[in-house]
């Protein structure tokens, strides 16, 4: 009886050990609503339709339509510029084509057009990404024109750029 007992005992024994689980979150953000950078569309910033450009016409975005949609790890520093497009842009003024005409418009941080959004000291800077997904909106004013345009789709490409 005695003999049984000790080898009861002797499969009663363990041992632990131990291992680590870790992840690592790395400073990134996200353009649009996907997870994926760069892989959503903004949208379009639409003028509408005019019949004529005899005074500005002024748009703001929304979320799908041209707005810049971030995600950012927290406390991250982003800045947000955007190029002055495929047309020939610049600071002064940007432009639309239909192929054959141009039409200038421009793009602001700000609802009163005083601040244009494009690269270097004209781009939006995030000192510290707050917590949550942020939309920013971009104000657009398609100046006049003395002449009447020819009518026909007039486009631009805009590039937007995430840095962090």
């Amino acid at each position: 009886m005695i003999g049984v007992m000790c080898l009861r005992n002797a499969m009663a024994s363990t041992t632990t050990d131990t291992f680590t689980v870790s992840a690592v979150i790395t400073s990134g953000c996200a353009l649009g609503t996907s997870s994926a950078t760069n892989t959503t569309d903004l949208g379009t910033l639409s003028f509408g339709t005019q019949a004529a450009l005899s005074d500005n016409v002024d748009a703001t975005s929304s979320a799908g339509a041209g707005s810049i949609v971030v995600t950012c790890t927290p406390g991250t520093a982003v800045t947000i510029s955007l190029d002055y497009g495929v047309n020939g842009g610049s600071a002064t003024k940007r432009y639309l084509s239909n192929g054959s005409q141009l039409l200038g418009y421009q793009l602001y941080q700000d609802a009163a057009h005083s601040q244009v959004w494009g690269k270097g000291s004209l781009a939006y800077s995030i000192s510290a990404f707050p917590q949550t997904t942020q939309t920013y909106p971009v104000y657009g004013r398609l100046f006049s024109s003395s002449t009447v345009p020819a009518a026909g789709t007039y486009t631009d490409t805009v590039t937007v750029t995430l840095a962090y």
